[in-house]
């Protein structure tokens, strides 16, 4: 269990949540705000000073609150970070390329990436701090999984008869 900006989450959700990567949502409609601005799916698009383009792989966007937010910054801040987009989001539409910028460019979104990136590496070479209980969590996980299965077989059978 470690506490991030106030809240305590366990490790095992956290290195779920890296292996599984962020969600990109790009196939919708985005809402406006009372100003009839909206975000777009290319602002999950990085443009480089060499004008190439790269992937804002941190970048995310919950339907439900309307807002972006930075994955690394959301998972990995261990002190009270300053910007929106690591607590509570942001929707403030006017000038958000210009926020996004300013936020992967901070010091402490370039700590949390290098944590995010060290975390997704170490969980791919399996060679975690808590690799033990890692894998105690698999086990488990399989098993239950198991169970499940032969139990949606059973209700099956029954349910034919």
């Amino acid at each position: 269990m470690i506490q991030v900006n106030g809240q305590i989450i366990s490790t095992s959700l956290r290195d779920l949540l890296v292996e599984k990567s962020p969600i990109k949502i790009t196939n919708i409609d985005f809402p406006k705000d009372e100003f009839s601005r909206n975000i777009f799916s290319s602002f999950y698009i990085q443009k480089l000073s060499n004008d190439k383009q790269g992937k804002r792989k941190w970048l995310i966007y919950s339907q439900d609150l309307d807002k972006v937010f930075c994955f690394c910054c959301k998972l990995f801040n261990l002190v009270r970070s300053t910007t929106k987009l690591a607590n509570e989001g942001s929707r403030h539409w006017r000038n958000i390329s210009h926020k996004l910028r300013n936020h992967e460019i901070s010091n402490e979104h370039i700590a949390n990436m290098i944590l995010w990136i060290d975390l997704e590496k170490r969980l791919l070479k399996n060679k975690t701090i808590d690799k033990h209980d890692q894998e105690q969590i698999n086990r488990d996980w399989k098993h239950w999984r198991n169970v499940l299965f032969r139990i949606i077989a059973v209700v099956k059978i029954l349910a034919k008869k």
